[in-house]
């Protein structure tokens, strides 16, 4: 009969600590920004995921440009969408590396070409810059900043304690740039 307790609090530490998960990975990915361990942060990342992620938003966002009523009529449209697909590819190369996404997390916002503060704004921003963790399910969660428009951090659960970096969302203010 003693042993039915002991698996109870078993289990329940079991998932606790499964639960409390995604808060030691952005702990560990904080540390590594922090100490700008770009190799340490690099574990958490699982890049060909977040590039396609970051992609197919921004070629959302371009269609639903290139279709606006004013471009329908432009006869350079066309040319555009290619050169702009180039761009596209090109700025997600810069923006997906282990210095484009500390730089992001760094700045707490979601966005291509993040700078990271200057260094008497780091210390100010560490100390103010506080992420919330989201579940939107079993194996995935959303990180974000208390920051307007700020856009989100999806991690992604790989094992049962471990998460990475594996989607972005972009903030409202980049996605409706073409209103």
């Amino acid at each position: 009969m003693k042993k039915t307790p002991v698996a109870v609090a078993a289990a329940a530490l079991l998932a606790l600590s499964s639960y409390a998960s995604p808060y030691w990975t952005l702990h560990q990915m904080k540390t590594a920004i922090a100490e700008k361990d770009a190799d340490g942060l690099s574990e958490h990342i699982d890049f060909p995921a977040l590039r396609e992620s970051f992609k197919s938003q921004m070629m959302t966002m371009m269609k639903e440009r290139m279709a606006s009523a004013e471009m329908a009529n432009n006869p350079f449209a066309a040319v555009g969408q290619m050169m702009g697909a180039a761009l596209v590819n090109q700025l997600v190369d810069a923006a997906v590396s282990p210095a484009g996404v500390m730089a992001m997390m760094e700045a707490g916002k979601v966005k291509p070409g993040a700078r990271p503060a200057s260094e008497a704004r780091q210390d100010a921003a560490k100390e103010s810059l506080d992420y919330s963790v989201d579940y939107r399910g079993w194996s995935k969660v959303a990180v974000s900043t208390s920051q307007q428009d700020a856009g989100k951090f999806i991690l992604k659960r790989t094992g049962l304690w471990s998460w990475q970096l594996g989607a972005l969302e972009l903030p409202e203010s980049v996605l409706d740039a073409s209103n």
